[in-house]
């Protein structure tokens, strides 16, 4: 009903959008209000998710038709929403599930105004990382990203964004370095390098410039490995718009441009001590590093024929080459057989077809 009902005052005239939106959002908000002034020992339920939800089926469905220079008809309730998400926010920060629903809440408020959320921008991100930096809900990295992908093309936004992006990234690498930290926290990697592949996207020159641009990447590096889906699809997604902007723009841009950067940080990897150090301490790795088939594709296609069959010479000769009960894994003309095809290969079907053949040897 909410959303159908978003939906039809989307299509009315814009001076009617934001009276008629204040009106329908009224009633969830003073639920929200009601459930900040309970105290805690009355006995009675104060979980914010229902007025949360419907808040986000709101702003998720009202689109109206706004041209260049007029103001966003819903930016106004918005700003009049904030200080009741905030306080929400603060009240339950300990509370993942309930955060998720906040951050969802505003996700959509952002979309909904896009560049009109201006004003929400500094208190959002300084209560995100004061947040973070208590309780490490992964759905603020979620969230990072959108601001980013919605302002990262803004010149006067740029410099707030990286801050924002170091500022999470500190208990981030923090939770990763525990033990099994990749694997224990898959969410968190899976966002992460969702909001670094948003920078890459939106405003390469400002991360490639940064001093978190070394770590990212070797968090990179180490996640190419984790066994789940979406960590992993997020983490090749970023390593592939690293490398394609740096082929994009490496054209006519001087040597220590950092536009030319990614192709040179291609180039030492997997190259033994000169490449980026492993940030798990872990020595071994199981199955086949680096050699996923989406990981190999994206780094393939682009690079310079040498740089990549000493690449992949170089990750074939870290394989196990024996089992833990000491049975031979793979020979060496298996492994020289694999890195003739590759290296051959003409379309990337080829590769696809290689890779499936010499994984079943590590099954």
């Amino acid at each position: 009903v909410l959303a159908g009902t978003a939906l039809v005052l989307a299509r009315l005239p814009l001076d009617k959008i934001s009276e008629c939106l204040s009106e329908l959002c009224a009633v969830q908000v003073l639920a929200l209000k009601k459930l900040l002034s309970q105290e805690p020992s009355n006995g009675l339920s104060s979980d914010p998710t229902v007025p949360l939800d419907r808040l986000a089926v709101i702003f998720r469905h009202t689109n109206p038709i706004v041209e260049n220079g007029q103001v966003h008809p819903c930016q106004k309730v918005i700003q009049e929403i904030w200080p009741v998400l905030s306080e929400t926010l603060n009240k339950h920060s300990a509370d993942n599930r309930i955060v998720e629903r906040c951050c969802r809440c505003l996700r959509f408020a952002v979309r909904c105004v896009g560049k009109g959320s201006a004003a929400l921008l500094q208190p959002l991100v300084t209560q995100m990382v004061n947040v973070y930096r208590e309780h490490q809900h992964s759905c603020f990295l979620y969230l990072g990203s959108i601001l980013v992908d919605e302002y990262g093309m803004e010149e006067g936004c740029r410099q707030g964004l990286l801050d924002m992006l170091q500022a999470l990234c500190i208990p981030t690498f923090q939770l990763l370095e525990q033990p099994n930290g990749l694997q224990n926290h898959p969410d968190t990697v899976d966002d992460l390098f969702r909001l670094a592949a948003r920078f890459i996207q939106r405003s390469p020159v400002t991360l490639l410039r940064s001093q978190v641009m070394i770590p990212i990447l070797q968090w990179a590096i180490a996640a190419t490995t984790l066994d789940h889906r979406d960590a992993n699809c997020s983490v090749m997604k970023f390593l592939r718009d690293l490398v394609h902007t740096g082929l994009a723009n490496d054209v006519g841009h001087p040597p220590g441009h950092p536009l030319g950067w990614p192709l040179r940080v291609l180039a030492c990897v997997g190259e033994g001590p000169q490449s980026p150090p492993d940030p798990r301490g872990q020595g071994g790795t199981r199955g086949t590093p680096e050699l996923c088939r989406g990981g190999l594709h994206v780094l393939s296609s682009p690079c310079p024929g040498q740089t990549f069959c000493r690449w992949l010479e170089n990750s074939l000769k870290g394989l196990p080459k024996e089992t833990t009960g000491g049975a031979i894994q793979v020979t060496h003309k298996q492994l020289t057989d694999f890195h003739k095809q590759v290296t051959s290969a003409e379309e990337c079907k080829q590769v696809c077809w290689a890779l499936r053949d010499f994984t079943r040897l590590f099954r």
